[in-house]
């Protein structure tokens, strides 16, 4: 991440995007390390609702894990 992107991302969207469209894996820690360069701290709160939301979204679309298809 660049250090605009750490000041400007909107945490929460980036995490729901990354597990509803791609079925990734959190990457927080990766974006935690990399921010911290810039002294920024992701809102970690926000990116792991997100996720949260979007990795139910894409086991609703899927069916994965039991989730209805």
């Amino acid at each position: 991440m660049s250090e605009s992107q750490c000041h400007n991302t909107d945490w929460y969207q980036l995490g729901r995007r990354e597990a509803e469209l791609y079925a990734m894996q959190s990457q927080l820690d990766q974006y935690t390390k990399q921010c911290a360069a810039y002294g920024v701290r992701p809102d970690a709160a926000a990116y792991q609702l997100g996720w949260d939301d979007g990795n139910m979204e894409y086991r609703q679309k899927t069916g994965w894990g039991g989730g209805p298809g």
